[in-house]
Formats: C-alpha cells, sequence, structure tokens
C-alpha cells in the first residue's frame, strides 16, 4: 500500500514539471581551454562540460517537435547559441539561456537562439544534471547542483567574452529557483544584470494536493524519505518546487530574493497549467516587473509548455534584454497547448 501511494506522488509530480517528449549540422561549439571539468555524474549525453556539442539543429515553431528531435539527438546546439569566441556589442552582455525541468538547451531554444543572434546577442545555454537514459531531461537534479554548474558555466563566458556581467533569460525552474539560487547563494548578484524569467516557478507548480501531502501530511520522516528517494533517482528538483518544499521555503520564505542592481522582468500567462495558480510566478518585489500576457495580447492562450515557442513573449523578453529599444508587442493568436 505503502509503496502504491509512493508511486501515484511520484506519478503527479511528474506531470507537474515541464514535460519534453517527444539532419545535424555546423561545427561542434566547445569550451574555451583551461575549463574545470564538469563533475561527471551531472554531465548530459552530447554535452560535455554542460557545453550541447552535436552540432546545431534546425530552429522549431513548437515544443514538441524540438524536445523529439533532441531526444534523437543528444546534445543538439540550438544554432548560434555557445560561441565562446563571439564579443558582446559595447552595452550589450552575454545572454544565458536557461532551460525549464525535463528540457535541454535545444528543446527549450531553438527558437529564441537563432532569433537572438540574428539581432547582435552573444547567446549561451548549458545542459546539466538530468536523466541520462532519457538525454532531452536535464534539471531534474538537486536544484542546488544545477545552480553550481550554471556558477561556473557563467564564469567561462566571462572570462571568454571578457564581459563583467551576463543577462539571463530562463523559463520555469530556469528562471525561478536556478537562477534565484545561484544570485542569492552563489554569488550570482554581482555578475547578473538582468534575469528575464518565462514563466517561473517561484512560488511552487501544482498540482496544490500534492504540495499539501507531501510536505504537510505526512510526517518528517516519511517526508525526509521521499525526499531521499528522489535525490537517489536525480529527481529531487520536482520535489523542490512543489510550493511548500523545505527548498522553496530556504529560498523564497526569508526576505526578498531579489537583490539590489538586477532588473527583474517576469512574464507569465494565465492559461499555464503548470505553475498554478499563475500567479504564483509573479515576485512582488523591488526591481521587479511583473507582465501578465492577456494585458498585451488578450488572445494569447500558450500554456506552460509552449511558452518558449510563443511570439508575443518572445518579442517581450526582447524588449526586457534592451528596454531602450522596446518596440510595440505584435500580438498573434497562439493556441493551447497541454
Amino acid at each position: 500500500m505503502r509503496s502504491k501511494k509512493f508511486a501515484a506522488i511520484l506519478a503527479s509530480l511528474t506531470t507537474v514539471a515541464a514535460t519534453a517528449f517527444a539532419g545535424v549540422s555546423a561545427a561542434p561549439a566547445h569550451a574555451v581551454e583551461g575549463d574545470a571539468p564538469v563533475p561527471p555524474e551531472i554531465t548530459m549525453p552530447g554535452s560535455p562540460d554542460g557545453i550541447p556539442s552535436a552540432g546545431n539543429g534546425p530552429q522549431k515553431l513548437f515544443t514538441y517537435p524540438a524536445s523529439l528531435y533532441s531526444l534523437a539527438h543528444p546534445g543538439t546546439n540550438p544554432q548560434g547559441a555557445n560561441d565562446f569566441g563571439c564579443k558582446p556589442r559595447e552595452g550589450d552582455n552575454p545572454v544565458v539561456l536557461l532551460p525549464g525541468t525535463n528540457s535541454d538547451a535545444y528543446a527549450s531554444w531553438s527558437m529564441y537562439s537563432p532569433k537572438l543572434t540574428k539581432l547582435g546577442y552573444c547567446v549561451f545555454s548549458p545542459n546539466f544534471n538530468g536523466l541520462k537514459a532519457l538525454p532531452n531531461f536535464a534539471y531534474t537534479g538537486d536544484i542546488r547542483v544545477s545552480a553550481k554548474a550554471v556558477a561556473g558555466f557563467v564564469d567561462r563566458i566571462l572570462e571568454a567574452t571578457g564581459s563583467t556581467k551576463v543577462d539571463i533569460i530562463g523559463w520555469s525552474q530556469g528562471g525561478g529557483p536556478l537562477p534565484n539560487y545561484y544570485i542569492t547563494k552563489l554569488g550570482g548578484d554581482k555578475k547578473v544584470d538582468k534575469l528575464i524569467a518565462l514563466a517561473p516557478s517561484n512560488h511552487g507548480v501544482g498540482p496544490k494536493a500534492v504540495s499539501a501531502f507531501v510536505n504537510k501530511a505526512v510526517d518528517q520522516t516519511k517526508h525526509e524519505q521521499i525526499e531521499t528517494a528522489f535525490a537517489k533517482a536525480n529527481i529531487a528538483s520536482y520535489e523542490q518546487q512543489l510550493g511548500s518544499s523545505r527548498f522553496n521555503k530556504e529560498l523564497y520564505g526569508n526576505g526578498p530574493v531579489t537583490r539590489p542592481g538586477i532588473k527583474y522582468t517576469i512574464i507569465e500567462g494565465r492559461y499555464d497549467d503548470t505553475v498554478v495558480p499563475f500567479t504564483n510566478a509573479f515576485l512582488y518585489e523591488p526591481g521587479v516587473t511583473n507582465i501578465l500576457v492577456q494585458n498585451i495580447c488578450p488572445s494569447d492562450h500558450a500554456s506552460h509548455i509552449n511558452f518558449t515557442y510563443d511570439v508575443n513573449v518572445y518579442q517581450m523578453a526582447v524588449n526586457a534584454l534592451d528596454p531602450d529599444q522596446a518596440k510595440p508587442v505584435v500580438c498573434a493568436p497562439q493556441p493551447f497547448l497541454g
């Protein structure tokens, strides 16, 4: 009976993370020489030292085709990303694209990377800490470990480009707890200029019933057993993103998570079916601009899973990246893809 209950919890938690089921060209990207190697236990197939190195994949228009391509071609690089010889234009920072849970650089950013590169940005996106049996399922492991890996990745970017700070665009975990842990716990407050968060899982994913059961209904011993089991399976981030998890309380429950000098933009849609309720994405803290997509584009029905392929959200993200050159968003109807 106990094992059946745990299996049910595991199945529910798996559904709340952003799922990614679904010819390679160009030379693979490489890190600068002399980089400290990433521990093998958090290295993903095709991504030595976290860098997708299996060649560039085609630009996709929806998340599911991108995810299927990434599953079939582990370590696919989003077009234009991870060129460590790129030098940002004066006034620009390197742009780091952080994927969501159960996703990787290509599946999350196959649309963004070539577009941002064409705009003249130096774009980077890493793969870390996932399920090697499903090579497109990155960022399933402990968020603290992923944040440490991202910290090293950012340091490599700053060294290679000669920059002092980066701008981060992140989706789901990659826009919420992952960069916020890096910023508040690992010195990222000195290395990040802008954090542009797309549907970030800041105050927890749903369903609420699962969160309440795991974190409130069970006693401390059973809670620790659940955390241990998830950690051993390298899916700790599933449990950590529940609204009342110990990790969530540690990160968001001790005063403001924002830091002075960083410009935060949060973009979220009311049809998000993973960050539930959708208002969990927002931070009402100093330095934060919260944007509800439907206040600008009422016909946008994009769900969580397709948020990084929403052309309206993309325009809002680009405006946040360079607010001095912001342009009116040209809205296009977006379907709900669950």
